[in-house]
């Protein structure tokens, strides 16, 4: 088409919301810790396996935020295999996940002090995700409307704020990806604004204290 290299990812990336920041909307994040994974660490105890994917990492703060919990709350998640594959469509903020490097304004956007001291390092002007967190993410660039490659067996999706961008079909036909991906007991995490109603009728909402999730019905 004559347009230049990488300009094609260039409009992508310049149109795609990346709007995200650490522990955002706090809830989902309190359900995860107090209801969501004691339940799969009881229903996994004999296979000690645990699969997680995040499927809007934008720059990374969602991802890190969830392994931050799992290695404050869960350590006995130590000693289990445990897989976390983040994907999203930008190129850019891949490379700024991986990379785990944030501005002091960044850090200060929903980090708690004592998070922060324990799991970032002074990098200059910036504060770095210390490499036992970032190893335990795999980042890969997908875009949701496309074909997924072959995942494990997931146990928890997040897959928060981004079915708002996509129109009525693509919704039905994300959700159906994520309803094949997950394990038969696993959950579903939406954004605030999304919800599985009128879309996939083989999800049913949970509400937990002040956040809410999605598995699949009985």
């Amino acid at each position: 088409t004559g347009q230049p290299p990488g300009l094609k990812r260039q409009v992508l990336d310049a149109m795609t919301t990346n709007e995200t920041v650490f522990f955002r909307d706090l809830h989902p994040f309190d359900a995860l810790k107090k209801v969501v994974l004691p339940d799969l660490l009881a229903k996994r105890g004999k296979e000690r396996v645990l699969n997680l994917r995040c499927a809007a990492a934008s720059s990374g703060q969602e991802p890190y935020t969830i392994t931050m919990l799992l290695r404050e709350y869960f350590p006995m998640l130590n000693s289990w295999t445990v897989r976390f594959i983040a994907t999203d469509i930008s190129q850019e903020m891949l490379t700024r996940a991986r990379a785990g490097c944030y501005s002091q304004l960044e850090v200060n956007r929903g980090m708690p002090a004592a998070l922060l001291a324990k799991y970032f390092s002074r990098q200059g002007r910036e504060w770095q995700i210390k490499n036992e967190l970032r190893n335990m993410i795999e980042f890969r660039q997908l875009n949701l409307a496309d074909p997924w490659p072959t995942f494990p067996p997931i146990d928890i999706v997040f897959m928060r704020n981004v079915l708002i961008y996509f129109d009525l079909a693509m919704k039905k036909t994300i959700l159906g990806k994520a309803r094949r991906l997950l394990r038969p007991d696993g959950y579903l995490f939406l954004g605030a604004a999304e919800t599985t109603l009128n879309l996939d009728d083989s999800f049913e909402r949970i509400q937990f204290e002040k956040a809410g999730c999605y598995h699949m019905r009985a």
